[in-house]
């Protein structure tokens, strides 16, 4: 609706502008007598400054509607990053350990800059202190790379089975959690559940 308003007021302001440029050929045409007297024929006055207030106007509402457009649309980049990509973390505690560095989607699981790397794939809010608390000294001494499989932008890449061969990005599944070591954008190591143990 407001889209339709929009355009009635665009719509609206160029039949404006036409009628305040022939208005004004014809003024400028007119001598002053003639004006008084086409005034007097028509039964009105023609001044341009009132032709001007209601430019004014239009002009307002088209601010007003511009204005409206951009906080529907600030509004609709806050709700996607509160409920859908989870960018915006506004109402969650600081301290929270929930809160993870290094968090990645899936599907840039071979995009990073490292030549060689790990990405640990769990759910972030699944309880599995011991091993969490494992990976993270690896992360010491290697880059470690987070991905949250509880997400649903990364449920396209978490399966019941996973494919340690995966060469690309179409070909990767993982089951929760997993640890994987890449190396020039391939998988040289892939751990899965009790497994991750053995890669630490």
């Amino acid at each position: 609706m407001a889209i339709i308003s929009f355009f009635n007021v665009l719509s609206s302001l160029q039949i404006k502008v036409i009628f305040v440029i022939i208005v004004s050929e014809e003024v400028i045409l007119m001598g002053r007598e003639l004006r008084r007297k086409q005034a007097k024929k028509d039964g009105k006055e023609l001044k341009i400054e009132k032709v001007e207030e209601n430019d004014k106007e239009s002009l307002r509402d088209l601010a007003r509607m511009v204005a409206i457009l951009e906080v529907i649309g600030c509004l609709v980049y806050i709700l996607s990053g509160l409920f859908i990509t989870r960018e915006l973390n506004w109402f969650s505690d600081k301290d929270n350990a929930n809160t993870q560095t290094n968090a990645i989607l899936a599907s840039a699981t071979f995009r990073q800059n490292a030549e060689e790397y790990y990405v640990y794939f769990y759910d972030f809010n699944e309880d599995k202190a011991e091993l969490t608390t494992a990976v993270e000294k690896l992360s010491e001494k290697n880059t470690l790379y987070r991905v949250d499989t509880s997400s649903d932008l990364n449920a396209n890449y978490i399966g019941d089975k996973g494919n340690n061969k995966a060469t690309t990005l179409d070909e990767l599944k993982v089951v929760s959690p997993t640890l994987i070591k890449i190396v020039d954008g391939k998988i040289v190591e892939y751990y899965e559940n009790s497994e991750i143990y053995k890669a630490l």
